[in-house]
């Protein structure tokens, strides 16, 4: 059985802020040092939110066709999807939590890739180096906002796991939303589910 595809055009919920002709470059540039590969992976990524593999090789052979196009608009910009899986899509639109998602992606791998590594305090081989980048990325986000209490619980690892060890993280994420925290989990088949 064929999985079914769609293409669309994906606008950001809110705005998204104004990338400049070099970073579109980047993000298209398919040679070796360009992003698209990787925005292009993380993008398939996203859309397959759910599916049970962590096999990132099936899972990008099983997608060949899929692309992303970036559609400049005069304050921000569109993705194209081509051919991508239906399952990411209800009555022909994005999930609004995969949107959210994929233009996340897109910003954190903008931002990220404007810091040069070599910089003294973003060194990617030293460990307190990659600490503040990630507190600069999350700062980026908007994640870390002054003047708010912080309620953010970081819980399993990237991986995949058992059916207790799901059963366990269902309850314990079900336990902390209902508390009102916001929860951050790992990757993999059901650590995302869980």
């Amino acid at each position: 059985m064929t999985e079914s595809k769609i293409n669309a055009l994906v606008s950001p919920e809110g705005s998204l802020e104004i990338l400049s002709a070099h970073e579109v470059s980047r993000l298209k540039d398919r040679s070796e040092g360009g992003l698209y590969r990787l925005f292009r992976q993380c993008a398939l990524a996203v859309l397959n939110t759910g599916v049970e593999t962590d096999d990132c090789k099936s899972l990008m052979e099983a997608h060949s066709d899929f692309d992303v196009r970036l559609v400049p608009q005069p304050r921000g910009l569109k993705l194209e999807l081509i051919n991508a899986p239906a399952h990411a899509f209800v009555d022909g639109q994005l999930l609004r939590a995969i949107r959210e998602h994929l233009f996340s992606v897109l910003r954190d791998i903008v931002y990220t890739h404007s810091i040069p590594q070599t910089i003294a305090g973003f060194r990617r081989d030293n460990p307190e180096d990659i600490t503040n980048l990630v507190f600069h990325i999350l700062r980026n986000a908007r994640v870390l906002e002054p003047g708010r209490q912080p309620d953010m619980a970081v819980c399993w690892g990237g991986h995949s796991i058992g059916q207790d060890e799901y059963q366990y993280s269902k309850e314990v994420g079900h336990q902390l939303g209902l508390r009102g925290l916001s929860i951050i989990t790992g990757c993999g088949p059901g650590a995302m589910k869980g």
